[in-house]
């Protein structure tokens, strides 16, 4: 199989028309400023000697001299000179930033594109933000990913991915939800980018790690009397509510790349306003809003008081699922024994 001249990598063979030498416009542009400064080097070096020469005899000569060393000989008149481009077409063109010493692959973009969500926050993400990281043109990427909705995809699913769910987990139902939760909020904390590919929509990122989140929470409440649809709709109902608490996490994220300022000096900067509105509105309860209530609304202690009561709502339901199977048979179940139908 023939290979990139300058990367080394193999090549797709041309269905018509002259065979390929290079992978990616990157490898044939790196390859053509090699020309050039070839042609240049070798113009300074004759400098008298050579005034007389043509340029289409030192363009000649030059383009003999990369000819050969692209077939590994040896150029007469070059005597033992190093070639400048032999490491460089030895080395991937992802490692001209410094990222990556291996080849432009799938992980390689993907851990790209999430270090540069983690940096900048997922709208800085692009597939050419994410060529121009790597030192690669933007079409290479394409090879690999086929789109930016594919690429949210791969973020998502790798950044769960590397949080899996213990098997076979805690005794519990109830131990086993919190613990998904409270592993999916890590994740979110350790990446807040995360909520906005996945909250606040009915077309969830094709993610297979980030569908074992479901799959394990419903595993979790199989054998509790529940139907399907009820053990789904809890499952989903974690999520997203995990997915909509994480959501100040990204903007705070956002606010604090922009504005170099915390949640609290924010407020603090905001004292005079809020006491100018609270003297003007008729907020009663709003305005005994004091240190106790702000550390209440951060979003960690929202997160914590939100997971426990959603916890206990489903232990009514089970406790309700459990009372209609115990009943016998014909026997009248009242309001609040009455198993919820969906």
């Amino acid at each position: 199989m023939p290979t990139c001249e300058m990367c080394g990598r193999t090549l797709r063979l041309a269905v018509r028309g002259r065979p390929p030498r290079y992978c990616s416009r990157a490898c044939r542009a790196r390859a053509y400023r090699m020309r050039v400064a070839d042609r240049s080097a070798t113009d300074t070096r004759a400098g008298g000697r050579a005034w007389g020469r043509t340029d289409l005899q030192a363009e000649g000569r030059t383009d003999l001299q990369a000819g050969g060393r692209a077939e590994g000989q040896a150029v007469p008149g070059a005597g033992t000179r190093a070639d400048p481009g032999a490491d460089a077409r030895r080395v991937p063109e992802s490692t001209e930033t410094g990222l990556s010493e291996g080849p432009l692959d799938q992980p390689l973009i993907v851990r790209t594109a999430i270090e540069l969500a983690d940096r900048d926050g997922v709208a800085a993400v692009s597939m050419r933000r994410v060529a121009t990281e790597l030192g690669v043109g933007v079409m290479s990427l394409y090879r690999y990913v086929a789109s930016r909705e594919e690429l949210n995809d791969l973020m998502v699913d790798t950044v769960f991915g590397e949080r899996p769910l213990p098997e076979p987990g805690p005794d519990g139902w109830r131990a086993k939800l919190e613990l998904s939760a409270r592993e999916e909020w890590a994740l979110y904390r350790d990446h807040p980018w995360v909520s906005h590919l996945v909250a606040v929509t009915t077309r969830p990122p094709i993610a297979p790690s980030l569908m074992a989140y479901t799959d394990w929470r419903m595993r979790a409440l199989d054998g509790h009397r529940l139907d399907f649809a009820t053990m789904v709709q809890i499952a989903i109902m974690i999520g997203t509510y995990l997915q909509s608490a994480a959501m100040p996490l990204a903007h705070e994220a956002q606010a604090a790349r922009a504005t170099r300022h915390t949640r609290q000096q924010w407020a603090d900067a905001r004292q005079d306003v809020l006491h100018r509105t609270l003297r003007t509105a008729h907020l009663p309860m709003v305005s005994e809003f004091g240190t106790e209530a702000f550390q209440a609304s951060e979003p960690e202690n929202i997160f914590e008081f939100g997971l426990q009561r959603m916890l206990d709502g489903v232990a009514t339901l089970l406790d309700t699922a459990r009372a209609a199977g115990d009943a016998p048979a014909g026997s009248p179940v009242g309001p609040e024994h009455r198993q919820i139908r969906h």
